[in-house]
């Protein structure tokens, strides 16, 4: 969405103006104007231009920020939390990708004072891997102490703020690689009062519980998906789900896939079904809509990386138009789901489903699904007939990262959240895309012309 959301926004809890806290992150993962990487609070306070306060009632808290930045007001619960969260909002330019989160306002209600000090500790040893600090904090116009820890890792890392107040606890997530001064000035501006009513009176739903997953839908849509797949394919050769070939390591740390692994496109005979989309049913075009350069999300800090510890490396991730609905398939021949749902720590991807390959190098993240398919869940066992999902365009929860599209991302020996989320490890380039619709089809990235390769311009064909 490219609007910008006003004062007066509300929700239908009686939330109102919960913009406010997008201004305080919007700019951690900013670039200076001489190309230097600055917080985004930092960033924010160089440049000029009118701020308003938004409040969550529900919450009992309020902040400030500036008026272009947009607020998520949460239709879900997140391990018992319930927040807002401030976007800082894309330039309008073609390869952005509907905003970056920048800070979460959210009332810990599952959490008492006491129980900070060893939440703490259990992020502390969650990623011993990983240099994280923890820090006693300045918070709000009165001063309260908080305690930060961070960064936590995740598609936007964020540092975790925790801060007690009469009984109450606040968890406060700063998105960017560090908490800079320019964020806790930020922080400063926020002011606490006691909630209006019980986040419970809401009436919302947990995040990753089922009917939040899974939905209330036509059951046998998944079934359907399988069977038309398998009769397109059956009888036909299977691309072998262990290494044959070699990856190399190529510019930046990021590498290119074994070329004979099995990665398999996510389109069948039905998809791209809708006749008004101009798209022919069973085609799609690869890499369109892709947000940063022809085939890949390119070089911008917020996703061009090949290494970066704390993130998930999306440089040589690709994005497939599709139609709300359509099935989307295991992209290996056999793996595991290491993750599946939504978090804070991965919210641009809104709902999406992680694999681990089967030869233990190989991960795989496709995220903006609508819902998830029956069964796919944490250590579910899939393979290329498995539909893991349905395409969407979730990423905050009430606005959409552009049109209905699939992103995908593959990663070389990634790390994990406690919850199975990967992060780290190596930006994986895929080269040959295979797919089936009865003639084991190879999509190349780039121009070639060995008869063996299907193609059309950047089209895949069937």
């Amino acid at each position: 969405m490219r609007r910008v959301l006003g004062l007066n926004l509300t929700h239908c809890g009686g939330l109102r103006g919960l913009a406010v806290l997008l201004g305080i992150v919007g700019a951690l993962a900013a670039l200076s104007a001489a190309g230097k990487l600055v917080s985004s609070a930092e960033a924010l306070q160089g440049s000029k231009g009118p701020t308003q306060r938004t409040q969550g009632e529900v919450v009992g808290a309020s902040i400030s920020h500036p008026t272009r930045w947009f607020v998520e007001r949460e239709r879900y619960t997140y391990n018992q939390t319930y927040g807002f969260t401030l976007w800082r909002p894309d330039s309008g330019a073609l390869h952005d990708h509907g905003g970056t989160p920048a800070v979460r306002v959210a009332l810990a209600y599952g959490l008492r004072p006491g129980q900070i000090k060893a939440t703490v500790q259990e992020k502390l040893r969650a990623y011993r891997d990983l240099p994280i600090t923890r820090q006693e904090v300045s918070i709000a116009e009165k001063g309260h102490r908080g305690v930060a820890v961070g960064p936590i890792p995740g598609s936007t890392p964020s540092t975790e703020v925790y801060v007690p107040l009469n009984g109450r606890v606040y968890q406060i997530n700063v998105y960017g690689k560090r908490l800079g001064s320019g964020d806790k000035k930020m922080l400063s501006t926020l002011r606490f009062e006691p909630p209006s009513r019980p986040v419970s009176s809401l009436g919302l739903r947990v995040a990753n519980s089922a009917k939040s997953l899974y939905g209330a839908g036509d059951p046998k849509r998944a079934e359907r998906g399988r069977t038309v797949h398998e009769a397109a394919t059956e009888g036909k050769t299977t691309f072998a789900a262990s290494s044959l070939g070699e990856e190399t390591l190529i510019d930046e740390g990021c590498w290119q896939a074994d070329p004979d692994f099995f990665f398999q496109t996510q389109y069948g005979s039905t998809a791209n079904a809708d006749p008004k989309d101009n798209i022919p049913t069973g085609w799609s075009i690869v890499g369109s809509p892709n947000y940063w350069d022809e085939y890949t999300h390119g070089s911008l800090d917020e996703y061009g990386r090949c290494n970066r510890r704390h993130f998930t490396n999306d440089k040589f991730a690709v994005d497939y138009p599709l139609n709300h609905g359509d099935p989307i398939y295991s992209p290996f021949g056999s793996g595991t789901v290491t993750f599946a749902g939504r978090n804070i720590t991965h919210k641009d991807y809104g709902l999406f489903v992680s694999i681990e390959a089967a030869n233990g190098s190989y991960v795989n993240l496709s995220g903006h699904l609508s819902l998830l398919a029956p069964g796919i869940k944490k250590g579910a066992v899939v393979d290329r007939h498995t539909v893991i999902g349905f395409a969407g365009k979730t990423g905050g929860d009430k606005f959409p990262v552009g049109p209905v599209h699939l992103h995908q991302a593959y990663y070389r020996n990634p790390t994990y959240t406690p919850n199975g989320s990967p992060y780290g490890g190596a930006g994986l380039k895929v080269v040959d895309h295979r797919y089936y619709r009865g003639d084991n089809g190879v999509y190349r990235f780039g121009w070639v012309e060995r008869p063996e390769i299907k193609y059309k311009g950047s089209w895949i064909s069937f």
